[in-house]
């Protein structure tokens, strides 16, 4: 049996259009209670707080040179360290693209999520909606999809497909196209969406980032799962959804993830656990590489240049093992791939299939 610890920094609910804390991020860890509090003791002697928290840590001098041991420390531990990190504002965009343009890339017989293509297509989609829109229309574009998600009303929708009708026929290719696209998309979506006020959780990525965390450790370890959390997240508001996901009598076998890899299902995840935070040292240090990763990617992202955040990625903390939704240099050079069999979308609305038949229709 294996135990993930896992902490998070940066929710902000459904707000994901959020200057202030622009990451949501996962910190997991396979080490202990044990090791962990030795490990914090040793990095941050002078700590005196009730419970490890990197916010503290960051904002006090004296704490903040045990990051430097902490990012040393790394390298060693980094196969029982992963860190999941969600750029929100780029997430919006994802979002966007597949609720407005997937299904019609299924009707037409493409497999959008074949061999991780969505992935490598949304990086496309970001490089070019910045080099030849500008960031004022990548911001506006993110903002609207923002306003119609969280409250989903024929008003929103509207708003939104004025946008991206405007911008197809004030621009030029690619930015016409891709725009144009979208509005056809928004289109049938209001078609096949009649009531559009039930358009909900949309904007979850809480879950999504717990699944993803999970499935990195399944892919490494053959051994069952155990997950402990902190009792003030709130993933586990989704509580069906997660134990729909996590049940054993789904269809066995490899399924095909966005990022191209497979995960055998079931999960084989045997317990759930929240714990206080302030009893369990392997929690607090999910807290403080979670808001360490939070800091390496503002930086790796060209959003902050802070010369502590050079020096720990040099001493170690560049490392770290990470995934997650955000944009790099990966582009879609290929012709997106035919569908022939069940895509990834497929496999899961089967495996969350006892889910949706317990809704109320």
């Amino acid at each position: 049996m294996t135990t993930i610890y896992i902490d998070e920094s940066g929710y902000t609910g459904d707000d994901l259009y959020n200057s202030d804390q622009p990451y949501f991020t996962i910190a997991s860890s396979l080490i202990g209670d044990d090791e962990a509090a030795e490990i914090l003791r040793r990095c941050f002697p002078r700590y005196q707080g009730a419970e490890y928290k990197f916010g503290n840590i960051w904002k006090r001098d004296t704490h903040r040179a045990g990051l430097r041991t902490l990012a040393a420390d790394i390298p060693p531990l980094a196969d029982r360290l992963f860190f999941y990190v969600i750029d929100k504002r780029f997430s919006l965009i994802v979002k966007m693209f597949e609720y407005l343009l997937e299904p019609t890339f299924t009707a037409n017989g493409y497999d959008y999520y074949g061999n991780g293509y969505a992935r490598r297509y949304m990086n496309t989609i970001h490089r070019d909606l910045l080099r030849f829109g500008g960031e004022a229309l990548y911001e506006e574009t993110a903002k609207r999809w923002d306003a119609f998600a969280r409250t989903p009303s024929r008003e929103t929708m509207d708003a939104l497909r004025e946008h991206l009708v405007t911008t197809a026929a004030a621009s030029d290719h690619p930015i016409s196209t891709i725009f144009a696209m979208l509005a056809h998309g928004a289109r049938r979506f209001e078609i096949d969406n009649p009531n559009l006020e039930s358009f909900t959780d949309s904007s979850e990525i809480q879950l999504t980032a717990v699944f993803a965390t999970v499935v990195h450790w399944r892919q490494r370890r053959s051994e069952d799962l155990d997950v402990v959390h902190d009792e003030s997240s709130n993933f586990l508001r989704q509580r069906d959804v997660w134990d729909t996901i996590l049940r054993d009598d789904c269809e066995p076998g490899p399924a095909e993830m966005g990022d191209g890899t497979t995960v055998d299902f079931p999960l084989r995840v045997r317990s759930t656990t929240a714990v206080r935070s302030h009893e369990s040292a392997a929690v607090q240090l999910c807290d403080v590489i979670a808001g360490l990763g939070a800091k390496a990617s503002l930086f790796f992202d060209g959003r902050e240049r802070d010369p502590f955040m050079v020096e720990l990625i040099a001493l170690g903390a560049g490392e770290l093992t990470f995934n997650g939704v955000r944009p790099h240099e990966d582009y879609a050079d290929e012709q997106m791939p035919r569908k022939t069999g069940p895509d990834m979308l497929d496999h899961m609305v089967g495996v969350l299939e006892p889910h949706f038949s317990r809704r109320p229709k």
